[in-house]
This record gives structure tokens, C-alpha cells and sequence, in this order.
């Protein structure tokens, strides 16, 4: 994926969040907003089941980057979206994706499926898969705005600080999982599971989303030496990074099962 430079800022096992990059272009509002506009309604205590939006990155002319053997992040994307969404509704998850096929989406259409999806259902997790060439592991990002207090609407092209808080600690969870997947396996490095990347940013779509959400980069695993031993389009790496994500989500169900949902009320 295309990321602006300078993002990543910190590797397992010590989580160093680093200063926020320059803001890019905030998405203009939507033509149709959930609510009122400009602004998107705060999830509340709602019926209490819990959501997981996956959202596979590009899609249709946008291929994203190209990775090994010519394949594009596109098409890694969607296929993890594919095998993680499988995984969690066997474990009782409900998974809305934003998209199926290989269909265009602007981030504008990704935030509102998202923020429909998690509003009122009191728990709810979204996930943004992206795919690299660059960097080593896997790279998570959460938004750098400022975490303020719910309201009952949020200004759309900020509604993410709203849940920051919460955003940090499931970054924390997924952070774990990775950390465990593949030790002692091709996946691992020094048989220490996946090595994770941590950065705040200010990212397109991430800052209008209604829910804690993290984006989850995926670039190949590569040696001290930094040359690559297992590329993304491996099927046993991906297997292991979409069961990692499968385990932290059930975590994360767990951690926040007596939450209220109350955007970045508790943390």
C-alpha cells in the first residue's frame, strides 16, 4: 500500500508510538450521511451483538501495489478479507465486508458501510487490510487524532477521536496475537512469531470511522540480513496472520464484553 513517509516508528517487543506524520487530505463529507450532515451518530449500548467490518483494501483500476510474482494488493487483500471473515462467523462473529469482488470503492463508501455496521450494536471491531512490499512483519496503524469525549453525532471528518482510546488497546491486542502466530515456524523470525510495526497517523477513511479501528498492513518477512524469506503471497504466512487476527478479535470480544460501546468512553 501506499502510505505517506515516515509512518512506521516502532518494533516488537517494545511498542514506540511515535509522533503523528502530516495530516493528508481528510475525504470529503458524504453525499448522504447516516444522519445529519457533516457528522455520523455514536454507537450506544444497541443490542450488544458484536460486529467485525472487514475492509479489503482497493479494488477494481486500484490495484494497490504490486507484490511477489506480479500479484496485486488488491487481490491479497480481498482474499485474507475472504479467509478472516470465514474464520470469524465459524466463531459466532458478526462480519460485514465492504466489499466481495473485485469492485472500486472510494474511502468515503468503506467509512459509511463501516459506521452503519457498527452503529448501535453497542462492540464492534473494524479492520482495514493493506498489503506492501516494503518494511518487514506486519504494520499497524491507528489514527493520531487527539482522543476527545462522545457526543451523541460526530463531525464526520473526525469521528474517529471519539475512539482513539479504544483503537489503542485493540492495536495492543492484535499486537499480541501476531506476536504469537508462527513461532518456531517459516513465519517467524528468530522463532519469535510475526514482528509487528506500530504508528499513529492521520489516514484517509480512518478518521471518519465510528468504531475502534486499526489498520493492518502485511509486507513479507525478511531476514537480518533484510532479504526476503517469505513473501506476502505465501499461503502458510497468510494463514497465519488471518488466524492471529481471528484470535485477537475473540480477545477483544472477551476484553469488551462489558463495555457499553459509547465511543472512547472507557478505554
Amino acid at each position: 500500500m501506499r502510505w505517506p513517509a515516515g509512518l512506521l516508528v516502532g518494533m516488537l517487543p517494545v511498542m514506540a508510538w511515535g509522533q503523528a506524520a502530516p495530516p493528508v487530505v481528510a475525504p470529503k463529507p458524504p453525499v448522504a450521511p447516516v444522519r445529519a450532515a457533516g457528522s455520523v451518530q455514536a454507537s450506544g449500548s444497541g443490542s450488544g451483538r458484536f460486529v467485525v467490518v472487514l475492509d479489503a483494501a482497493h479494488g477494481g483500476e486500484d490495484g494497490g501495489v504490486q507484490l511477489a510474482g506480479s500479484v496485486a494488493e488488491k487481490t491479497v487483500t480481498l482474499a485474507m478479507s475472504v479467509r478472516l471473515r470465514s474464520l470469524l462467523t465459524a466463531r459466532g462473529f458478526a462480519v460485514v465486508t465492504t466489499r466481495e469482488g473485485n469492485v472500486a470503492l472510494e474511502d468515503v463508501a468503506r467509512v459509511q458501510v463501516a459506521n452503519r455496521a457498527a452503529a448501535g450494536t453497542g462492540n464492534a471491531a473494524c479492520i482495514s487490510l493493506h498489503a506492501t512490499q516494503t518494511g518487514t512483519g506486519v504494520h499497524l496503524y491507528v489514527s493520531s487524532l487527539a482522543p476527545t469525549s462522545a457526543t451523541r453525532f460526530l463531525p464526520w471528518k473526525t469521528a474517529q477521536s471519539a475512539y482513539v482510546t479504544r483503537s489503542l488497546k485493540l492495536s495492543s491486542v492484535i499486537n499480541h496475537a501476531l506476536g504469537q502466530a508462527g513461532a518456531g515456524d517459516a513465519g517467524a523470525v528468530d522463532g519469535k512469531g510475526i514482528p509487528v510495526l506500530l504508528a499513529q497517523s492521520s489516514l484517509p477513511g480512518l478518521d471518519s470511522e465510528a468504531c475502534p479501528a486499526v489498520a493492518v498492513e502485511i509486507a513479507p518477512i525478511r531476514g537480518a540480513d533484510r532479504k526476503v524469506v517469505t513473501e506476502v503471497t505465501d499461503d502458510q504466512y497468510q494463514t497465519q496472520i488471518v488466524e492471529a487476527l481471528a484470535a485477537a478479535m475473540m480477545e477483544w470480544r472477551t476484553d469488551a464484553g462489558g463495555e457499553s460501546g459509547g465511543g472512547g468512553q472507557k478505554p
